[in-house]
């Protein structure tokens, strides 16, 4: 009894996930914000960090970087990596768009799954999990983590490739995608995604086996 006890939502648990749930909601909505002002021009591309810059893979024709590093002397070599880092340091409209993009879809996605994770929350201190709406909000989680797990990567991939075309003055546009790896689609994110919809179809069997049983009564 007393196991259980100490495992039952309480108003502090409640207040506690609604002040973090809260916090993280505007962070992340200020983030994008953010995102949002920085594609126009009026704040600067300097200062900005990593937004002004995007590593991509490097493209047949250019000439790898020569490493410098230090080795033991033993018989060892030391290659680069295949890919590039690109600085914009005055951006166009176009081109701050890109490179925030993926940032951008990122945090569309963080906050539908966080405003769906504080209505879930608010259900909780109800005393009503197996609802139709929750269903329905953790098909949603599930549905924006699967989708956001495969086209993150590829509208990062898109917009990399569009700027290197453009950084290097190429007319060609060489789409260099990668499926499961580095920067490609996530196993753990996809695999995350299908349990949350079963998760979401445990939600549903319990709401409609709440509704035969009040039937019942």
């Amino acid at each position: 009894m007393g196991v259980l006890t100490s495992l039952r939502w309480s108003k502090p648990d409640n207040l506690i996930a609604h002040v973090v749930l809260v916090v993280s909601i505007v962070g992340t909505g200020l983030l994008g914000l953010f995102q949002l002002v920085w594609i126009t021009p009026l704040l600067s591309a300097g200062g900005a960090g990593p937004m002004n810059t995007v590593t991509v893979f490097r493209p047949d024709g250019v000439p790898e970087p020569r490493v410098a590093a230090a080795t033991s002397g033993q018989d060892v070599t030391v290659t680069g990596t295949g890919q590039m880092v690109i600085e914009f340091h005055e951006p166009t409209t176009l081109e701050r768009f890109l490179l925030v993009a993926p940032a951008l879809l990122g945090v569309v996605a963080t906050l539908v799954v966080l405003v769906m994770v504080h209505r879930l929350i608010t259900s909780l201190d109800r005393g009503e999990p197996f609802v139709p709406a929750n269903a329905r909000r953790v098909y949603v989680i599930a549905l924006t983590v699967l989708i956001g797990s495969v086209a993150l990567p590829m509208v990062a991939t898109v917009c990399g490739n569009a700027l290197r075309a453009g950084a290097l003055e190429s007319d060609a546009f060489a789409f260099h995608f990668v499926v499961f790896g580095e920067g490609g689609i996530s196993p753990a994110l996809l695999f995350t995604g299908f349990l949350l919809a079963a998760l979401a179809e445990v939600f549903r069997r319990g709401t409609r086996l709440r509704a035969d049983v009040e039937g019942l009564v």
